[in-house]
């Protein structure tokens, strides 16, 4: 070889083709080569088993040599083209033995293409997903940015449609406005997450109104907010009345202070997670306002898991609603397994080209006692995950639709070795503390996200595993999603067993 560079006219993959001739031609010639033996058989291709390929802009002469995720994601097709690529290497060079004469192709079928899977790991994908997600929230920012003129505005979207990242988007955009912003959902770590992401003060049931008042950004759940209104103005309720006549009576003082402007004015109001509000929240919500602040409400009526307003009590409140189809968080195996539990409800939702195929969802049974097949299931899927896949443990969620004494996890702090904390502690852990795993409710995880998910407990047929609690627990899995579920499950939602557990 000489130490200079050449140029040619012709493209890239033919100066390829043309190098890899002279290289097999110099091996021919080369003095130990048996002139007997059959000449080398020489080819090349590229499989790109993540990338779709548009093939209208690659060279003609490259074309053939390229397999992209059309083919590497359906064995059968992949199969095909192998065979073509080998048949057209047989025509050209007759000696070289094929067909039965040859290993390859028993090769190929029994230990490539029953094995062949992502070249990416888990890690991977949630590397990638973070590098590009201010892209792939472009359509969503559109969205809002088009709508930020309306002063009342509803925002219906399907799982993982984008909603929270929307309302984040509209708090920021009337923050930088200067308009005192109030944000609020009904789950309180949904709200410390979103408090986070706005730099607000965490609001508890002790917070002073003087506070929230000073605040130019109050983020808190309803309940939460509710809680420290009454306790502001000295309307607690008794601590012994059942829930919901005590939650019921905390909206009501929320209203009162609201109206006598103890919580000061606001000039904006988002609320996400919407689906979970009462009409009375609502009013609550309205009287905030005082007739004077922009609203905008994110909803998603499909994981309704609580008695809330219907459609047509937003539509009074709030007009017609623009509607999210793309589903931006789960990965497109995900958002198949999503319209496959209602494939009638959910037959809009949609996943954009530009999300990958993403793992295979996982869906196991187990007798209702079986306990231990369930923590050993739990305990091998987190080490496939962490020490195969390169998960970090706090990208780890697991989901159950009942507390945690009530199910096989009740009394277990360590999963694989690895710590189980519950999501509020692991919300508030410093960041020298070692990893952990998190763990809660589906409810409480509602509008929340995780790149892992390991819903486990699915069991019986009462509200806890309705068809919303299910659809809102797997939507909460961006890459990789495994339920458990046991022999007497009767919920809403379809779960055959699929899959195949690490």
């Amino acid at each position: 070889m000489r130490d200079e560079i050449r140029t040619f006219d012709r493209d890239a993959p033919s100066q390829a083709i043309s190098a890899m001739h002279a290289l097999v031609r110099a091996l021919a010639h080369y003095g130990s080569h048996d002139e007997k033996r059959p000449p080398y058989l020489h080819g090349w291709f590229l499989a790109l088993v993540d990338a779709h390929v548009e093939y209208e802009s690659i060279p003609i002469s490259a074309r053939k040599h390229i397999l992209s995720a059309n083919h590497c994601r359906n064995p059968h097709k992949l199969c095909t083209e192998l065979e073509e690529m080998f048949e057209a290497l047989a025509r050209r060079f007759p000696e070289v033995p094929v067909g039965q004469g040859s290993p390859m192709k028993r090769i190929v079928s029994r230990h490539i293409l029953p094995t062949m899977k992502s070249a990416l790991y888990v890690s991977d994908e949630i590397s990638n997903a973070r590098v590009v997600e201010h892209d792939v929230m472009r359509p969503v920012r559109g969205i809002v940015d088009a709508t930020h003129r309306m002063d009342r505005v509803q925002i219906e979207g399907y799982a993982g449609t984008g909603k929270t990242y929307a309302a984040l988007h509209r708090a920021r955009t009337e923050l930088a406005l200067g308009r005192r912003t109030l944000v609020t959902c009904f789950n309180e770590p949904l709200a410390a997450v979103i408090g986070r992401g706005l730099g607000a003060r965490p609001v508890a049931p002790g917070t002073p109104l003087r506070q929230l008042r000073a605040d130019r950004c109050v983020v808190a759940n309803l309940h939460g907010l509710a809680a420290a209104a009454a306790n502001g103005t000295g309307r607690t309720p008794p601590a012994d009345l059942p829930l919901g006549e005590r939650y019921a009576l905390l909206v009501t003082a929320l209203a009162q202070a609201a109206s006598d402007g103890s919580l000061g004015a606001f000039d904006s109001i988002v609320v996400d997670e919407g689906q979970d509000f009462e009409p009375a929240m609502l009013d609550a919500v309205e009287t905030m306002a005082g007739g004077r602040a922009r609203m905008a409400i994110f909803h998603d009526p499909h994981q309704a898991i609580y008695r809330a307003a219907d459609t047509a009590e937003f539509e009074r409140r709030f007009g017609k609603p623009l509607v999210l189809r793309e589903n931006l968080r789960n990965s497109v195996s995900i958002t198949r397994f999503l319209r496959s539990l209602d494939p009638k409800r959910l037959s809009d939702l949609e996943a954009p080209p530009s999300v990958r195929e993403g793992q295979e969802v996982v869906v196991a049974e187990f007798a209702p006692d079986d306990i231990a097949g369930q923590r050993d299931a739990i305990r091998r899927i987190v080490r496939h995950l962490v020490d195969g896949e390169g998960v970090r443990p706090e990208d780890v969620v697991l989901l159950s639709p009942f507390k945690q004494e009530r199910g096989v996890m009740a009394g277990q702090q360590l999963v694989a070795g690895i710590p189980l904390v519950p999501l509020a502690d692991a919300l508030g852990r410093a960041h020298d503390e070692p990893p952990c795993l998190r763990w809660e409710t589906l409810h409480r995880f509602k509008g929340l996200e995780a790149p892992a998910v390991i819903l486990h407990d699915v069991r019986g047929g009462a509200e806890n595993v309705s068809y919303e609690a299910i659809l809102t627990a797997c939507s909460r899995a961006q890459h990789a999603l495994f339920v458990l579920r046991t022999t007497d499950y009767a919920g809403g939602a379809a779960l055959p067993v699929q899959g195949t557990l690490p």
